[in-house]
């Protein structure tokens, strides 16, 4: 038996609250796995067979060679990842597995506390290190050269002072690389020379070679959709009032619908709008008594497009309403949590900013709504050591309210990708006292033993 925790603490213990943690957690593992594993060669080539290698690989080949580290510097989404599995792949190995390392690694704990065997192949992929340390990083280069064992490591923003071991990272040329998907995947087949054109000048368009890829995904049969209806029925100018309907479902997804036209009339009132919307509409249908999008995918495609569309007007008493929605319910604070994390993936500052952080400083119930959104994230390999990167930086100082939030995510969605980070956070948490150490101390509990 538990003592009665002060108000406004987390209850791990509280049986509603334990359950939307689980269900969450579960939701996790149902889509993903540990971020931390040994890749097989199989699983490399795999993911390689659409890679086009960009101007500067044949340098990056060169200097790993030669260094066996190698730092690449540049944006998301750039095919850093896929490059970096490249890179490896060329060279000499003794194992061809390819063992992928946490992204909460500094450079001292690379360096001193990490393992590395003789003729082996490391992946540190977005690499959340606060700072590099560029005597350390040397002597990492010197320590894998000894071994024969090669480690390339991706990073985002501009290069450091380890000038030595990094390495800007450029884009393929987008044509190419939408015409190398086109042969891999053997997608020319039953399209139109007219829709094969179009979308290869769409190609040439997108800003990273992830968009490509996707847009050719979506050719082949059964492919992703592209949620053109979305941008299709906004480019019609809908009254705001729809608009409200829509961006309130992206927050709300299969509500009871009682429930959503109450909290849909919280928002038309924030944005002074009067009038009745229709029960369904060209995004929104009600089945079984919950309105929800008429395709899943139109969730994120309408967060997708809001975020470029509209401005203050929409946005500030939209924000206003997301956030309030943690106090009105388990089942609401659930899905906002995952409207948020689809939001992260278009707008990442805003979701940060207007929600995680207003939230994790918060009441219990926003703090565990800021949890769930850090686990969320987790289901997108992208956002993941985003979501990594956020709770180490609330657990740093445990008297900060925002520890407390740091600890449930820690031993929910986190713990699927990381579980080793997030064992030994939890428990650096439960030793240093402070308003987590109670959370920190559930949350390990809770975490899978072995």
């Amino acid at each position: 038996m538990t003592e009665t925790p002060e108000p406004g603490e987390i209850d791990l213990d509280n049986m509603t609250l334990t359950g939307s943690l689980m269900a969450v957690t579960e939701h996790l593992r149902a889509v993903a796995g540990p971020a931390t594993r040994d890749l097989t060669r199989r699983e490399a080539d795999t993911l390689l067979r659409s890679y086009l290698e960009p101007g500067c690989f044949p340098e990056a080949v060169r200097r790993l060679a030669t260094r066996h580290l190698l730092i690449l510097v540049g944006e998301q989404e750039t095919g850093r990842r896929l490059g970096a599995l490249a890179l490896l792949s060329r060279m000499s190995l003794a194992e061809s597995t390819i063992t992928v390392l946490s992204p909460a690694a500094g450079a001292h704990d690379l360096l001193a506390g990490t393992e590395y065997e003789p003729g082996r192949a490391y992946l540190l992929h977005d690499w959340i290190a606060a700072s590099t340390d560029r005597t350390e990083l040397i002597n990492l280069a010197r320590k894998l050269a000894e071994l024969g064992s090669y480690l390339v490591i991706t990073r985002s923003g501009g290069p450091s002072q380890a000038v030595e071991v990094e390495h800007a990272w450029a884009v393929p040329e987008p044509g190419e690389l939408f015409d190398l998907c086109l042969s891999t995947y053997d997608l020319r087949a039953g399209l139109s020379p007219e829709k094969l054109s179009r979308a290869r000048e769409l190609a040439l368009t997108l800003p990273t070679p992830a968009e490509v890829v996707r847009l050719a995904a979506r050719l082949a049969p059964g492919g992703e959709p592209s949620g053109e209806e979305v941008a299709a029925w906004l480019d019609t100018k809908p009254p705001m009032r729809e608009v409200l309907a829509v961006a309130a479902l992206a927050f709300t997804h299969r509500l009871a619908e009682a429930a959503f036209d109450e909290q849909l009339a919280r928002l038309e009132r924030l944005c002074h709008e009067i009038g009745r919307r229709p029960v369904t509409g060209p995004l929104i249908g009600a089945e079984d008594g919950l309105v929800a999008f008429r395709a899943g995918h139109q969730r994120g495609r309408v967060l997708a497009e809001l975020a470029v569309r509209y401005g203050f007007s929409l946005w500030q008493p939209l924000r206003e309403w997301v956030r309030s929605l943690p106090s009105q319910g388990p089942a609401l604070q659930v899905r906002a949590a995952e409207g948020v994390a689809l939001l992260a993936r278009h707008a990442m500052r805003e979701a940060r900013q207007e929600f995680l952080e207003v939230w994790a400083q918060g009441s219990a119930a926003e703090r565990v709504a800021a949890a769930n959104v850090l686990s969320y994230m987790c289901a997108d390999d992208t956002l993941a050591p985003e979501a990594l990167g956020i709770a180490v930086g609330w657990a740093a100082d445990p008297a900060d309210l925002r520890a407390t939030a740091a600890a449930v995510a820690l031993g929910g969605g986190l713990a699927v990708r990381y579980p080793g980070d997030c064992a030994r956070l939890l428990r650096r948490l439960e030793t240093l006292g402070g308003p987590a150490a109670a959370v920190a101390a559930q949350s390990l509990k809770a975490l899978p033993q072995g």
